[in-house]
């Protein structure tokens, strides 16, 4: 097909001066409407036609293609023909010149067509897999981004290579001159790829995974592990930015198994001031034991293997034991026990080592202020008291001589 009818149309309008600018402007505005129309085809076929086929697949196949936008990138090919095959039929005689710059524009121009449509197709295997279960477990969104960051690479490297007329292979040529520079350009990125296939690889973290690194002021989940940055969602609603490869190079303390595992640690410690204990008569043990364990003295003893005379301390260390075991929101599969630890100037510290049914903070801080709660008020029928520095009960004197005054043991 050739533009010889706008030359003669435009004779025969009677336009003789500067004609062939006249139908070198006609002519373009032809082929860019008709570039237009044949776009606007394209997507409607890819948009009705290619889209409804499709409507069979599965729903994440589907999805997807939409998602990704291939349909709408596909679409541009088709302008690009159209432009590429009329320019050398516009551009003759002392327009000629126009066509190795205008032919090496739509090179340029397709090349990054091509790119697009290469990088939707990363996208569409990022979102099918979105719809996996293994996409929390192994993350993939690093090794997309390496993916397009190669294609943009090498659409870059064909760019130059068009502008310059040269083949890319001469280009690739003096590219291991440039290794070092590059390596130093992105260290991050290529630090960020090394992190993210570990952690990939050994199943370090995963998305939702709760996360605790104290240097960096990181305590929350992971929202998202790319390819140079690790996205986290502070408990208070903070969003930190982390380099991926900080959890390679820095240790960091992973949850998430306490969350799989159904049960979370409570590690509190009464203070218990040690000028309280005492052995119990028979008649405060009998007490204790009828209204505490509902058992006999006997039969007590002889279950705790213990003998006469019995302290206060004893006697309660194995009240706080049985209350943990037999606590509905205790996990009875895991540890859980009353233990006293090493005196302190504060008291000696009875222990609670257990494990709650209930992970979530909220749930979990009741559960366990409920229990130290209880601790603390049966203590005193024990005999016991709490440590305190500065007990208003033996650290002060009742006299007006004001709050520094003589100790009265």
């Amino acid at each position: 097909m050739d533009f010889k009818f706008v030359r003669q149309w435009l004779e025969s309008m009677g336009i003789e001066n500067n004609l062939q600018g006249l139908s070198l402007v006609i002519g373009v505005t032809i082929i860019l409407v008709a570039s237009y129309i044949t776009y606007t085809i394209a997507r409607w076929v890819f948009d009705h036609a290619i889209e409804r086929a499709l409507r069979k697949a599965p729903e994440r196949w589907y999805r997807a293609l939409v998602d990704s936008g291939f349909f709408k990138r596909c679409a541009n090919l088709a302008p690009v023909v159209i432009i590429n095959s009329f320019i050398p039929v516009l551009f003759t005689g002392d327009f000629e010149s126009w066509q190795s710059p205008l032919q090496t524009a739509v090179g340029i121009y397709l090349t990054w067509v091509i790119t697009s449509i290469l990088t939707s197709i990363a996208n569409f295997v990022s979102i099918a897999y979105d719809y996996t279960p293994k996409t929390r477990d192994v993350p993939i969104t690093g090794v997309i981004q390496v993916v397009k960051l190669v294609l943009v690479l090498m659409a870059i490297i064909i760019t130059v290579a068009i502008i310059m007329n040269k083949s890319p292979m001469y280009l690739l040529s003096g590219f291991g001159a440039m290794t070092a520079i590059l390596m130093v350009v992105f260290k991050d990125t290529l630090m960020g790829f090394v992190a993210g296939v570990q952690l990939a690889t050994n199943r370090m973290v995963a998305i939702g995974d709760w996360i605790e690194l104290p240097d960096h002021n990181v305590d929350g989940t992971i929202q998202e592990v790319g390819l140079i940055t690790l996205k986290v969602e502070n408990w208070d609603k903070t969003i930190v930015y982390l380099p991926t490869y900080v959890l390679i190079h820095q240790s960091f303390k992973n949850w998430q198994g306490m969350i799989e595992t159904g049960g979370r640690r409570m590690k509190r410690s009464l203070m218990i001031d040690l000028d309280s204990s005492k052995l119990l008569s028979d008649d405060e043990l009998e007490k204790v034991v009828d209204t505490y364990f509902g058992k006999s003295v006997d039969e007590w003893l002889k279950e705790n293997d213990l003998e006469k005379p019995v302290s206060n301390l004893t006697a309660f260390r194995i009240f706080a034991d049985g209350y943990l075991k037999n606590h509905p929101k205790v996990h009875e599969d895991l540890t859980c026990m009353a233990r006293l630890m090493q005196p302190t100037a504060a008291g000696i510290p009875l222990e609670i080592y257990a494990f709650s049914k209930e992970t979530a903070w909220t749930k979990y801080e009741a559960i366990q202020s409920s229990i130290v709660e209880h601790l603390y008020s049966v203590l005193p029928e024990f005999g016991l008291r709490h440590y305190q520095y500065l007990n208003n009960q033996n650290a002060f004197s009742k006299n007006e001589e004001g709050a520094y005054c003589k100790y009265n043991p």
